[in-house]
């Protein structure tokens, strides 16, 4: 996550869809700054997010440009977020109590490029767009 001295536990649930050497062989991306929750009695510190096909029997992880690097945010394709164009610094953690978290979800979509998308904009990194493998069309959750 490209936090120095830091290791974050993220528990996926995952197992079934996406083998252990598929989820380290490469860069994922991770909702980080959700509010810790415990899941299987573990403490996790965030979201794997994965594209899927609408009935979910197909799921796979959402991976960032190769050239991306690690830590970097990912933001909207042609967006400017703050003033003269400089990226505001993201809360922390979402307060669960204003349910931000649901209404972010329900906007991320792939579209038929397989390129992931909020609210019908590109995700992207300075070295490209965040993809998936072959969920076209789906939703990433």
């Amino acid at each position: 996550m490209g936090e120095e001295g830091r290791i974050r536990t993220i528990v996926s649930g995952l197992q079934k869809y996406v083998p252990l050497d598929e989820m380290l062989a490469d860069k994922i991306i991770v909702f980080a700054n959700m509010k810790p929750r415990k899941l299987a009695g573990i403490m996790s510190e965030g979201m794997v997010l994965c594209g899927q096909n609408a009935d979910h029997t197909v799921v796979e992880l959402m991976r960032p440009h190769a050239d991306s690097a690690i830590g970097e945010r990912v933001t909207l394709e042609g967006d400017h977020f703050g003033p003269e164009g400089l990226p505001t610094e993201p809360l922390a953690v979402l307060n669960p109590k204003r349910k931000i978290e649901p209404k972010l979800l329900e906007k991320l979509t792939t579209n038929a490029v397989k390129e992931g998308l909020f609210d019908g904009k590109k995700l992207v990194t300075k070295a490209g767009p965040v993809v998936s493998k072959t969920i076209a069309n789906g939703i990433i959750g």
